[in-house]
Parts: structure tokens; C-alpha cells; sequence
């Protein structure tokens, strides 16, 4: 039987301490073949009617308990497909950059699979970012940040 298709549209963040080092979400995802693990920036879906960047505010305070002034966006791409609660999602991704105190943001998710879906949020340094054979999104996210951050906080 072939799952349903469709096409997501997510903001999501770049979230950088005061040294640069950038704040990563370990989902664990329940698929048909088993557990995937994988490493994103804070963000989601956004919402029928709402802007980029409000969906961007909306869910750094929905997952992390911070409310920060976001710049953007800093890049967008295809994020490609994945399987989600018996779907195929095709999705697209348009990405901001804020910058905060490192002990600030606080792991939460608003719903049970949020809570189920998001294990930790750890700072990474580029260096480890660049080195890791970790699952992370976007596959370029050490070159990218680097770009951004040395962009905006030069």
C-alpha cells in the first residue's frame, strides 16, 4: 500500500551562542523500517496563512522557550522526503539566524509527538559539525553556518 504525499513548507532557525557554536535538536523518528535518528535546527511547519518568519518565532518559543529578534532569511532549500506518521513529506525549508545565551533555550515540544520525537539539544561547534557522520539537516549545515554566522557577527 503506498502512504499519502505531500509537500511541507518548515522555517527553522540557525540558532548560534555568543561563540558561534549552534544549538542542534536529536529527533529519534519511528518509521517503517525502524528508528531514525537524525539532527535538525530548531523549527516546523508552517501554518496555512502564516508568514515565514512568524512560523520561525512561533517555534523557537514552542520548542525552546525563547522569544529572539531573527534575522532573514539566510537560505532556503529543498529539504527532501521522509517518511512522517505514515506519509511521504516533500519539504521545503526557509531558514533565519538568531543568536542567544547558551543556557537560555530550553528543550519542551507543545505536542505528544513533539515530546516523543525531540530527545535533546545540544551546542555543537563547527569544528564538530564539519567532523560528525551523524544524520544532520541540512547535509551542508557546517558550511552553512559557518557562512552565516560569520556573515552576521563578524
Amino acid at each position: 500500500m503506498r502512504s499519502k504525499s505531500r509537500l511541507r513548507r518548515s522555517a527553522r532557525v540557525f540558532l548560534f551562542d555568543e561563540s558561534g557554536d549552534l544549538l542542534l535538536i536529536r529527533f529519534v523518528a519511528q518509521r517503517s523500517d525502524g528508528p531514525f535518528v537524525c539532527w535538525v535546527t530548531p523549527g516546523g511547519e508552517v501554518e496555512e496563512g502564516e508568514a515565514d518568519l512568524a512560523a520561525a518565532e512561533r517555534e523557537l518559543t514552542e520548542e525552546l522557550g525563547v522569544k529572539l529578534p531573527l534575522v532573514g532569511p539566510v537560505h532556503e532549500e529543498h529539504g527532501g522526503t521522509y517518511e512522517h506518521l505514515g506519509e511521504t513529506v516533500r519539504n521545503y525549508d526557509v531558514f533565519f539566524a538568531a543568536r542567544c545565551e547558551r543556557d537560555l533555550p530550553r528543550l519542551a515540544g507543545v505536542t505528544a509527538d513533539e515530546i516523543a520525537l525531540m530527545q535533546e539539544a545540544p551546542w555543537w561547534t563547527l569544528e564538530d559539525l564539519k567532523a560528525t557522520t551523524a544524520n544532520i539537516f541540512p547535509v551542508e549545515i557546517s558550511r552553512l553556518a559557518a557562512e552565516t554566522y560569520a556573515r552576521l557577527w563578524p
